[in-house]
C-alpha cells in the first residue's frame, strides 16, 4: 500500500550516485582499476609482441610501446600518489575510464582502426561504468566511446598483415561501425539496470534485516525484563513480610507506622507490577496468543490515526477447526502492522483487517477505502524502491513520494514467516462485511502450522 515510516526519501540515489556535503562518494577502491589496468596493460604488450615478432605483421611497434607505457607511467603515478587502501569518488572513476578508453583508442588507431579485432575492447570501460557510476556519466563516457569509433571508423593506419592485405568491402566497415555502436549503447545500458536493481535490493533486504533485528532485540528485553523480575521477587517479598511485621507492632513511635502501612502498600504494588511482568502469557518470546490478538497487536503496532479498524476473526466453512493459537513472532506483529499503517493512510474512513481459517490454512485480508493501487504500480508492487500508491497523501516530510520500501519491508517479513503475499483492487461491486468499499486489498496466507510454531 503506501508508504510508511520505512520510506526513503527520492533524493536518496543507490550506493555509487550519491553525494555527501557537496563531495563526491568513493564507488570504487583504487587497487581494484589498478588490477584491472594491469591486466590490460599485460594484454595489450603480449599482443603487440606477438603480432609482431611472432607473426611477422608490420606495425609501428615503437609508438604501440610508448601508448602502452602512457598506462604503465599512470598507473605508477597513482601507486606513488595514493595509499593501497584509497577509494576514488565518482569523477576521478569516470576521469580514468575516459583515460582507458582514449588509449585504447590511440593504440587502435596505430594498429587498423575498428577493424581490428580488439576494438571490442572498448566496450570494457563504459560496461565498468554502467556497473559503478550512475547514468548520467555512463552516457557520457557512451558517447565519447561512440566518436571514437566513429573516428576509428574512418581514419587509422592501415591494419597490420603480412604481404599484401585483403581488401576489405566498405560495407563490411560499415556493418562492423554499427555494430560497435549498438553494442557501446546496448550492453552498458543493460549492466546499468541489472547493476542498479542488484544495488536497491541489497540496501532493501538491509533496511529489512535492521527493522526485523530491531523487532527481535524489543522482544529479548521483554524477556530480560521477565528474568529480571523472576530475580525479584523473592527479595521484594521479603520486605513485604518484614515490613508487614513492622506494622503489626505496638511500640512503634507516632506517625511511623502510617509510614510503614505506605511502604508495605507499595511494595506490594511492586510486587504485583514485577509479577504480571513474570507472566509467561505476558512474555513475547514464549507466548501463544489467538489469532484475533494478534490482529489486535498488529493494529497497535500500525500507530495512531483517525481511521476505523474493524478487526474481525472467523472460521472459513462449515468443517472449520477452532481459532488457532499463534507463536507472537516479531515479524508478524511489524509486517501486519504496516500493512495496516498503510492502509489507514490510504483509506477515506475505513479500513477492515478479517481473518479466516481452517484446518489448513489462515488467511489474512487488508482491506480500505481509499482509492486503490494504480494500474502500473500493481504489477512492481513489492520490488524494492517502488511506491505503491501515488496521492496527495503519500508524500513524506521533505514533499517528495517515498520510494516503496514500506511494502517491501513488509512482504520480506510475512514471507519469512511462511506467508504469501499479493495485493489487489476491490471489484466496485465487491461486499466487504456488508459494505463496498473498492479500495485496495491485501491477502497473506499461511499453512496454519507455520503459525503455530
Amino acid at each position: 500500500m503506501g508508504q510508511n515510516s520505512m520510506t526513503q526519501n527520492t533524493n536518496s540515489r543507490p550506493y555509487g550516485e550519491l553525494e555527501a556535503d557537496g563531495e563526491p562518494v568513493a564507488v570504487v577502491r583504487l587497487r581494484v582499476q589498478l588490477v584491472l589496468r594491469w591486466l590490460a596493460i599485460i594484454g595489450q604488450l603480449v599482443a603487440v609482441l606477438v603480432i609482431y615478432f611472432g607473426f611477422g605483421f608490420s606495425l609501428p611497434l615503437t609508438a604501440c610501446l610508448v601508448v602502452i607505457g602512457l598506462a604503465v607511467a599512470l598507473n605508477l603515478s597513482l601507486i606513488l600518489q595514493f595509499p593501497a587502501n584509497h577509494f576514488l569518488n565518482r569523477r576521478e572513476t569516470a576521469s580514468y575510464l575516459a583515460y582507458d578508453i582514449a588509449q585504447l583508442g590511440l593504440l587502435l588507431f596505430l594498429t587498423g582502426g575498428v577493424m581490428n579485432p580488439f576494438a571490442l575492447l572498448l566496450l570494457a570501460p563504459v560496461t565498468i561504468s554502467a556497473s559503478l557510476l550512475n547514468a548520467r556519466t555512463t552516457a557520457i563516457l557512451i558517447v565519447f566511446a561512440g566518436l571514437i569509433v566513429s573516428f576509428l571508423a574512418l581514419y587509422h593506419l592501415p591494419l597490420p598483415w603480412r604481404g599484401t592485405p585483403p581488401l576489405i568491402p566498405d560495407l563490411f566497415r560499415f556493418g562492423v561501425w554499427v555494430a560497435l555502436m549498438l553494442a557501446l549503447a546496448f550492453i552498458p545500458a543493460y549492466v546499468w539496470r541489472v547493476s542498479r536493481e542488484g544495488r536497491r535490493m541489497s540496501a532493501a533486504l538491509t533496511a529489512t534485516r535492521s527493522v526485523l533485528a530491531r523487532e527481535q532485540r524489543l522482544s529479548a528485553l521483554d524477556g530480560m525484563a521477565a528474568a529480571a523480575a523472576h530475580q525479584l521477587g523473592t527479595p521484594l517479598g521479603t520486605i513485604v513480610l518484614v515490613l508487614s511485621e513492622l506494622g503489626a507492632r505496638d511500640d512503634l513511635p507516632e506517625g511511623l507506622s502510617d509510614d510503614v502501612a505506605l511502604m508495605r502498600e507499595q511494595a506490594l504494588r511492586c510486587r504485583d507490577i514485577l509479577s504480571s511482568l513474570s507472566s509467561e502469557d505476558n512474555d513475547p518470546v514464549i507466548s501463544r496468543i489467538s489469532l484475533r490478538g494478534l490482529l489486535e497487536e498488529a493494529v497497535l503496532e500500525a500507530g495512531e490515526h483517525d481511521k476505523q479498524i474493524f478487526v474481525s476473526s472467523k472460521a472459513n466453512g462449515l468443517l472449520a477447526t477452532s481459532e488457532p493459537m499463534v507463536t507472537r513472532q516479531p515479524e508478524l506483529i511489524y509486517g501486519l502492522g504496516n500493512l495496516i499503517e498503510n492502509a489507514a493512510e490510504f483509506a477515506q474512513s475505513s479500513v477492515w483487517v478479517q481473518a479466516t481459517y481452517s484446518a489448513q490454512q489462515v488467511v489474512i485480508e487488508i482491506v480500505d477505502d481509499g482509492p486503490g493501487f494504480a494500474a502500473d504500480i500493481l504489477t512492481h508492487l513489492g520490488e524494492p524502491y517502488t511506491s505503491s500508491r501515488r496521492s496527495k497523501f503519500s508524500r513524506d516530510e521533505t514533499g517528495d513520494f517515498g520510494l516503496g520500501l514500506g511494502f517491501f519491508i513488509a512482504r520480506t517479513l510475512l514471507q519469512r514467516s511462511g506467508g504469501k503475499i499479493n495485493a489487489r483492487n476491490l471489484k466496485v461491486t465487491e461486499m466487504v462485511d456488508g459494505q463496498m468499499p473498492g479500495g485496495a486489498c491485501v491477502r497473506v496466507v499461511w499453512p496454519r502450522d507455520s503459525l503455530a510454531r
